[in-house]
């Protein structure tokens, strides 16, 4: 698992490279590879608004920036709000 630096005041998220290979608009397909889940949790977590997103017509984008809010926001309320200093993320290295 990857362990993620949670010290917010000493770092800038927006300017990780941990999302740096995927597009600014993502494509479900994305969101599976970026969050190393599967089809089914990707879509879930779509359809119960965890994750911000647009639906065009029938495509469904999201912005990289809502995945990026997504893994802070996961991160601080799970681990954080417990006590803990460090979140682990599936499907890192």
């Amino acid at each position: 698992m990857t362990e993620i630096n949670t010290d917010f005041k000493n770092t800038n998220y927006l300017d990780s490279d941990a999302f740096a290979n995927f597009p600014d608009l993502l494509t479900v397909e994305n969101l599976q590879s970026a969050l190393g889940v599967g089809r089914t949790m990707a879509y879930r977590l779509i359809n119960d608004d965890k994750i911000k997103h647009l639906r065009i017509g029938r495509l469904i984008k999201i912005p990289k920036c809502f995945v990026m809010d997504f893994v802070l926001e996961s991160c601080y309320n799970k681990h954080v709000a417990a006590g803990n200093l460090s979140c682990h993320i599936k499907g890192g290295n």
